[in-house]
C-alpha cells in the first residue's frame, strides 16, 4: 500500500487502446503530494512519484493489467509499456 496521504482525487482510468472501457477495474488515485497510483483489480500495481519516476509495485502480470499499465503510461505521457518492458522493471515494495 502507498504511504501518501491527503487524497486529491480518485477516478477510473480511461481506456486508451482499441477497447471501449476498463469497466471500473483500473483506478487512479492522485495524491496532494503529486504521487499517482494505479490500482488494477484492487491491487496497487505501479505508481508515478512526485518526481515523475515510474515505480513497479506488483510482482505479477496479466494481459489485462498490462493494458491498464499501458493506458496509465499514455495518460500521463510517460514512455514504456508492454510485457517485456514490465518484466525488466525491478519490483519496489512500499
Amino acid at each position: 500500500m502507498t504511504t501518501a496521504t491527503n487524497t486529491m482525487k480518485k477516478f477510473n482510468l480511461p481506456c486508451l487502446d482499441s477497447r471501449k472501457s476498463f469497466y471500473g477495474r483500473a483506478q487512479v488515485t492522485e495524491y496532494a503530494n503529486g504521487e499517482k497510483v494505479l490500482t488494477s483489480y484492487n491491487t496497487e500495481v505501479c505508481k508515478i512519484t512526485p518526481a515523475g519516476e515510474f515505480v513497479r509495485l506488483w510482482d505479477g502480470e496479466s494481459a489485462t493489467t498490462i493494458r491498464h499499465i499501458n493506458s496509465f503510461l499514455s495518460f500521463y505521457g510517460l514512455p514504456g509499456g508492454g510485457l517485456a518492458w514490465w518484466r525488466n522493471l525491478e519490483v519496489k515494495k512500499q
